[in-house]
């Protein structure tokens, strides 16, 4: 595909555009910096707050556990100490299929936001 030239060039070399007046001033940069004294440089580099974590403060590999009477296996569903916790959602949006009909009264609406029409079809695919 062919490739235009564009217009003549307008403007003179080594002279600011006509109407852009503000990129021929320079800023004054000599007022209010560090340099000139206008303002005072700061002391070191910014310092974190008090109370903000470290890495020391992380548990290592190599530490001992915090857990000492509790097997490895916890939580799983094999090995020795206690199984998984029960997962009571399943049953909890079973007993929501009952505000279905309610909820499916304002799916038509325009002014009903997402999260009502996600949640409908959450509960009844449950």
């Amino acid at each position: 595909m062919p490739r235009g030239h564009g217009g003549a060039r307008q403007g003179t070399p080594g002279r600011g555009y006509a109407n852009r007046t503000d990129l021929a001033v320079r800023p004054d940069m000599s007022q209010n910096t560090a340099a000139s004294g206008g303002m005072e440089a700061p002391a070191g580099p910014p310092q974190p707050p008090a109370n903000f974590p470290t890495p020391e403060d992380s548990p290592m590999l190599t530490d001992p556990t915090q857990f000492p009477d509790e097997p490895v296996t916890a939580g799983l569903p094999m090995g020795p100490g206690p199984g998984p916790t029960r997962d009571t959602r399943y049953e909890e949006t079973k007993q929501l299929k009952r505000y279905l009909p309610v909820l499916s009264m304002y799916l038509d609406n325009p002014e009903t936001p997402n999260s009502v029409r996600s949640l409908y079809r959450y509960i009844r695919g449950s």
